[in-house]
């Protein structure tokens, strides 16, 4: 988690004010030292509340629809599993229209609230 993280904090262009996840092993230890190094407070949500994290929820189930559930023929081969996901959630992110966004993707909508500049579009899809 710590990984991803550090990745995150690379391409996302605003100041990370808080972090909030469930009570996986995965977000304690080295991640939960780099919050703390921050000054970044880490909210842990209910165990067994999913309505507590709706849009986390949401993009999860997304995710497992249309792409997971998609390509299970993938799902042994880890490396090239994580090479079409990967292509996926940069589809997800810069092209694929969200009813929430007001049918655009994350990314245009970013651009049109001037959170972002189409220069970003170097980092991720690079």
């Amino acid at each position: 988690m710590k990984d991803f993280y550090l990745r995150f904090k690379g391409v996302y262009p605003g100041v990370n004010k808080a972090w909030q996840t469930d009570n996986g092993a995965e977000n304690l230890g080295e991640f939960d030292e780099q919050l703390m190094r921050e000054g970044i407070p880490h909210f842990f949500s209910y165990p067994h509340c999913p309505k507590i994290n709706t849009y986390i929820e949401r993009y999860n189930r997304t995710i497992q629809e249309e792409f997971i559930d998609n390509h299970l023929d993938l799902i042994h081969d880890k490396e090239l599993f994580h090479k079409e996901l990967s292509d996926y959630l940069i589809f997800y992110n810069t092209q694929r229209p969200h009813k929430s966004l007001a049918l655009k993707s994350p990314i245009d909508y970013l651009i049109s609230l001037r959170g972002m500049s189409q220069m970003s579009l170097t980092y991720i899809i690079s």
